[in-house]
């Protein structure tokens, strides 16, 4: 009998945060506060509730390589640093070439969930990733749906048959024909992996993870998973400044009921 593949985390943390200057002008998205934490602490936590992972490898930029070890060396964590090298927006890998260079290092006969840390939302991952295996000879995409038409032309947009398995995808359609949006939060089987060799060679962009997906659905059964409960896409002040006050209140709640 052949074992199953193990399991590898990906946290994708190589961006620049551009659009979140000056807060991120010397520190990554990821290790801006939240409550008594920071994003990366919330993710992680979310992360070791995920049952038999082999290992949890941060992606970044060369810059910000230096305060995610200092965040891993006081948190005493066994989050893995992998420097990608690039050093400025203009020279970034892109999502997908870091997905690839951290699978291909690190972890390259396991399935990975993949997690981008700018993308916050309070749904287990370990239920996830339980729904995910269930399927695990396909990918699995967390969906979930937004309040207009309008908030959907900013993702990507999935259209689901009555099995979960995404029939079409669009990435930043102007028009969407629903309001299903992906999040950056996938369940890639190991064989997704050569599909990514595959996708880039043919000249696919290595930045969007959209952009495979919507290659990728074309080609492979993908399924999606709908989450529920509290989403921040921190890619704004204003939605940085949304979740610092649902963490502030959700805190607060802890507190009271203590």
């Amino acid at each position: 009998m052949v074992n199953a593949p193990g399991l590898s985390v990906v946290l994708l943390a190589a961006g620049y945060g551009t659009r979140l200057y000056p807060l991120t002008k010397d520190r990554p998205k990821a290790l801006l506060p939240l409550g008594r934490d920071t994003i990366l602490d919330i993710i992680v936590q979310a992360v070791e509730a995920v049952p038999n992972v082999s290992r949890t490898i941060l992606v970044t930029n060369h810059p910000f390589a230096h305060p995610f070890r200092r965040w891993r060396a006081r948190r005493s964590s066994s989050v893995e640093i992998l420097d990608d090298r690039t050093a400025t927006p203009e020279t970034r890998l892109g999502a997908i070439r870091d997905l690839q260079l951290a699978w291909e290092r690190r972890a390259a006969g396991d399935d990975v969930l993949v997690v981008g840390t700018d993308n916050l939302l309070t749904a287990s991952l370990a239920e996830i990733v339980r729904l995910a295996r269930a399927r695990r000879t396909a990918a699995t995409v967390a969906v979930r749906t937004v309040k207009t038409l309008q908030d959907a032309r900013q993702f990507g947009v999935a259209e689901t048959n009555s099995d979960g398995r995404i029939v079409r995808w669009w990435e930043k359609p102007r028009r969407p024909p629903c309001r299903t949006i992906g999040l950056c939060l996938y369940y890639f089987p190991n064989p997704i992996r050569r599909q990514i060799q595959v996708y880039l060679a043919q000249g696919g962009s290595g930045d969007a993870p959209g952009q495979f997906l919507e290659w990728l659905v074309a080609r492979h059964p993908v399924y999606a998973v709908m989450t529920r409960g509290a989403w921040f896409d921190i890619g704004s002040q204003e939605a940085y400044d949304q979740a610092i006050q649902y963490w502030k209140e959700h805190e607060r709640k802890g507190a009271a009921h203590a």
